[in-house]
Parts: structure tokens; C-alpha cells; sequence
């Protein structure tokens, strides 16, 4: 007991504040923001690196990888269906009165789709999955830092990150590209229950507009954005875990800055993917 109050009597002296601190303060000094910076950085660089060793031994850890794909999958289905209908139903409608001013109620079935599938979907998906599982995985591993638990697998010759973090980041890879499709199949659904069933378009043009719109270039794009995002959630929130210290308001910091940090960094990396993937300009020549 007296070592936590001493702990939290000074500033957080962690890389878990530090990284906090780089995403939320404004720029006062830029050198030392650099700094802290690249320290987070290489720190999360080596973390990552010692990970991908570790994930050798995965198969010995089937038991616990196929535990964290029910908890981030499983369980994660029932708040991506509440958010899916709410997201598609707000789409239809939404681009219901957009396309209703000029005339151009036909093309909403594929302005869904492409939205769904490309962006909408794998960006809502992890961002769903990262404030529920994201969040419990660094609260998880964080109160296991700061009651040694850790410590003790270290001791009985277990390497945490082949127990702890590889079946986390592997669930998270295999299990997120399908709760996007299935957060944009629900969406899609919601969206023509809304711009058919209320606002009056005919279901026969938004089915005919989505499937001449919604492919295979669409589904790759959904698949490896979703498995980029899970990859990324899932790490950020071990990392965050791992580095907590101190006392039981290290649980807090930690679930704290993977939330911010993962946030940011799908967005980040939506971007960037976007950037990078096949656009499919055929079907622009199609219309």
C-alpha cells in the first residue's frame, strides 16, 4: 500500500503518460515532443518486433487464441448489430434527400455499397471493437503488470508474449475482417429498409445499383482494411498494457491512451490504405 501512494503522489513517470501526453497536449515544445516521440515509437517498434517472435509458439496457445477470438469476435457481435442499424439508417435517409434534390434517387444502392464496404464499415467495425475489446485488453494486462502477475509467468519460464499477446493479435486479425462484412451486410440492409420501406424508392433499383457496384474490389478493401485495423487495436492495446506502472490509476492511463492512440491510428492507416489500394476505375467507365 505504501508503494502505490508513493507512486501516485509524483507525475507518472511511464511511457504510457508520455504517449498520452504526445496525443493530447497542445505543441509547446517541439524538440521534446519529437523526443517523446520517437521514443514511444521505437519502444512500440521493439515491442512489436519481440511479438512477432513469440508468435512461433502460437499453436501451442491454440486454446487460448480460439478464447480471444470468441471474446473479440463472438461477443462484439451484438453492439457492431446495434451500431450497424443505426449507421445504415442514417446513410439511407441521409443520402436519400441528397440524391432526391437532383434527381438522382437510382444511384443511392451503390453509394451504400461503396461506402459501406470501402470506409464505413471496417472504420465503425474496429472503432466498435476497439472501445469494448481494446479497452479490456489493456485493462486486463495492465492490473496484471501492476500485481506482478507477469512477473510470476516470467518466473515460471512462461514468455508473456507468447501467452498474452500473440493469441490477442492473431484473434484480432482473423475475427475483424468479418465482423466488417457482416457491419456493412446489417448496414446495407438497414439503409434500403430506410430509403425503400420509408422514403419510397423502389427496392428493385437500390438491389440492381448495389450488386453493379458492390464486387470484389470492394470486398478486398473491406478484408484488408479490417485485418490492418485489428492488427493495429489489438497491439496498441497489449503495448499499452505491458508498459503500465504504478499504481491501480495505471489501469485507467492505459485504457485511456489505447482508445486515443487506436482511434487515431485507424484513421490514420484508413488513409494510407485507401491511398494504396485498387481503386477499380472500370466501374466509373460503367455509369
Amino acid at each position: 500500500m505504501k508503494r502505490e501512494k508513493d507512486c501516485n503522489k509524483g507525475p507518472p513517470n511511464s511511457l504510457v503518460f508520455i504517449a498520452l501526453l504526445v496525443l493530447t497536449s497542445p505543441i509547446v515544445n517541439p524538440k521534446g515532443l519529437l523526443k517523446t516521440s520517437i521514443i514511444v515509437l521505437g519502444d512500440f517498434s521493439l515491442f512489436v518486433f519481440e511479438t512477432v517472435k513469440s508468435s512461433v509458439g502460437l499453436w501451442k496457445r491454440r486454446g487460448l487464441f480460439l478464447k480471444q477470438c470468441e471474446f473479440i469476435g463472438v461477443t462484439s457481435l451484438g453492439v457492431n448489430i446495434v451500431a450497424a442499424l443505426f449507421m445504415g439508417g442514417v446513410l439511407g435517409y441521409q443520402l436519400y434527400v441528397s440524391f432526391h434534390l437532383f434527381g438522382a434517387e437510382a444511384l443511392l444502392g451503390g453509394s451504400v455499397g461503396v461506402a459501406l464496404f470501402r470506409e464505413l464499415g471496417p472504420v465503425m467495425a474496429a472503432i466498435m471493437v476497439t472501445g469494448r475489446a481494446g479497452a479490456a485488453m489493456a485493462a486486463q494486462i495492465s492490473s496484471m503488470r501492476i500485481s506482478e502477475q507477469i512477473d510470476a509467468l516470467e518466473v515460471m519460464a512462461v514468455d508473456p508474449l507468447e501467452y498474452l499477446v500473440a493469441p490477442r493479435v492473431a484473434a484480432g486479425v482473423l475475427m475483424m475482417p468479418l465482423l466488417a462484412i457482416f457491419f456493412s451486410v446489417v448496414a446495407s440492409w438497414a439503409a434500403a429498409a430506410v430509403s425503400c420501406g420509408i422514403m419510397g424508392l423502389d427496392p428493385i433499383i437500390f438491389w440492381k445499383q448495389f450488386s453493379r457496384v458492390v464486387d470484389f474490389i470492394e470486398i478486398v478493401h473491406c478484408v484488408v482494411k479490417a485485418a490492418v485495423f485489428g492488427l493495429v487495436l489489438t497491439w496498441i492495446g497489449c503495448f499499452f498494457g505491458f508498459r503500465a506502472q504504478g499504481g491501480a490509476s495505471a489501469v485507467g492511463l492505459a485504457t485511456r491512451s489505447t482508445v486515443v492512440s487506436s482511434c487515431l491510428t485507424i484513421l490514420l492507416s484508413d488513409f494510407i490504405l485507401t491511398s494504396f489500394l485498387p481503386f477499380g476505375f472500370a466501374k466509373l467507365r460503367a455509369f
